[in-house]
């Protein structure tokens, strides 16, 4: 006789510990925008499936310590040696206070390190200043963790530099550090020495730390260059988190790391350093076979490769920005410096139907197929962020896409029609 294991009492249920992180996670909201695109109808946009182009010496290097073995034993908790230091060795080229390779720790990716810098840093009752726009994960994780965020604000006007004022209004007694992105996913910007040097001076008093992401450091194609945090540590503590992800298009590698620039002692004396080990030694490592390459990786890897990607991003930031000059209910700030996004205002009041960013971007991706992300996923409602990583005549067709939507929702369109 069959039982009706509708009556039994399970004694197990999922757990919703995630449920409010993975709310604010920018892959929920990808996923459900693209949801929304017919797969069936014209192309979706930005394409899903494109195979991305990496270093000829990067994927080299790989094959190295494929071929030699090299990276087929288990990992080290905190990294691998060479690769640990190659780390050091590269970033030290602009810095005049020198990391060793045990202030370098190994991460699956900068979103690891992200999780690592939560984790070692946060103590009961803690709050943390995050950037409003910013990338989600560290809300995410901050979120899990059950951390008070708090968000500081930009100067879109002033080329997106910090509103230090509205840092000094979120800062107390509880506040243990600031994390900015340099250069800024989505804004776009690259911090110039004077702004952080001005930051670390403002973090010291109010004795809190900076934690600096810096995945972007090597897509600049603007006249600011790009300045490390940790030029700074002899003024604040500074905590560096950084992969090859993004300057080498390889995201699926998952190999990053986190770099403590220490000030006098701090980070070993408040056991900072400790807490980094042993948070790693109960968490995943990145692939051994990928830190077996780092050192060829970022120390072989020619110039030419990353000024030839600069030179593309500059030209589709450029096509992009003149073409949004021409779309009603949007506005950009600022030409991008680096990254591979435009980041603008949405204007509701000057469209008919649309009730703010999500509603604007879920209705975008059924009429269109055309994929944009509500400023909301970053922490700033009602503002848009566009994908320009693409051949010119896929982005043509984008703009023409988001063009024909906003001319069809816009006020003075309609005004015109009538």
């Amino acid at each position: 006789m069959a039982t009706n294991n509708k009556s039994i009492d399970w004694q197990f249920t999922g757990s919703e510990a995630a449920k409010e992180a993975a709310a604010t996670s920018l892959g929920t909201y990808t996923s459900s925008i693209y949801a929304l695109c017919d797969p069936n109808g014209k192309p979706i946009l930005p394409p899903r499936s494109d195979n991305l182009e990496t270093s000829h010496t990067a994927e080299k290097a790989v094959v190295k310590a494929v071929l030699c073995g090299t990276g087929n034993a288990y990992s080290p908790s905190i990294g691998v040696p060479a690769a640990k230091r190659a780390v050091a060795e590269f970033m030290n080229q602009k810095l005049t206070k020198k990391l060793t390779p045990d202030d370098v720790f190994m991460t699956v990716g900068c979103k690891q390190a992200i999780e690592l810098a939560v984790d070692i840093l946060a103590k009961p009752n803690a709050n943390v200043l995050l950037p409003s726009p910013g990338f989600p994960w560290d809300e995410v994780r901050s979120i899990y963790r059950n951390l008070e965020v708090r968000h500081y604000d930009f100067l879109p006007k002033q080329n997106f530099e910090i509103d230090f004022k509205s840092v000094r209004e979120k800062v107390d007694e509880n506040t243990f550090a600031i994390f900015i992105i340099n250069p800024h996913n989505p804004n776009g910007n690259t911090y110039s020495e004077a702004h952080l040097k001005q930051l670390a001076e403002l973090a010291k008093e109010l004795g809190i730390m900076v934690v600096a992401d810096e995945v972007y450091r090597w897509t600049i194609f603007g006249s600011n260059p790009f300045i490390p945090m940790g030029t700074f540590s002899h003024i604040v503590p500074v905590v560096t988190l950084g992969s090859i992800s993004k300057g080498w298009n390889v995201p699926g590698w998952r190999t990053g790391w986190l770099a403590l620039h220490d000030l006098d002692g701090v980070f070993k004396n408040t056991k900072i350093l400790q807490a980094a080990r042993e948070f790693l030694e109960i968490n995943s490592k990145p692939p051994t076979v990928i830190q077996a390459a780092i050192p060829d990786i970022l120390e072989k890897t020619p110039k030419e490769f990353f000024d030839n990607r600069g030179a593309f991003l500059k030209d589709k930031v450029e096509f992009g920005y003149s073409k949004l000059k021409y779309i009603p209910g949007l506005t950009c700030y600022m030409k991008p410096e680096s990254c591979t996004f435009l980041w603008t205002e949405l204007d509701v009041s000057s469209f008919v139907d649309i009730e703010d960013d999500i509603d604007f971007c879920k209705k975008l991706a059924t009429e269109e197929n055309l994929v944009v992300l509500p400023g909301i996923a970053f922490s700033q409602k009602n503002w848009l962020r566009h994908s320009i990583d693409m051949e010119t005549p896929i982005l043509e067709d984008a703009f023409e896409r988001l063009k024909s939507f906003c001319d069809r929702y816009s006020k003075a369109s309609l005004k015109v029609v009538n």
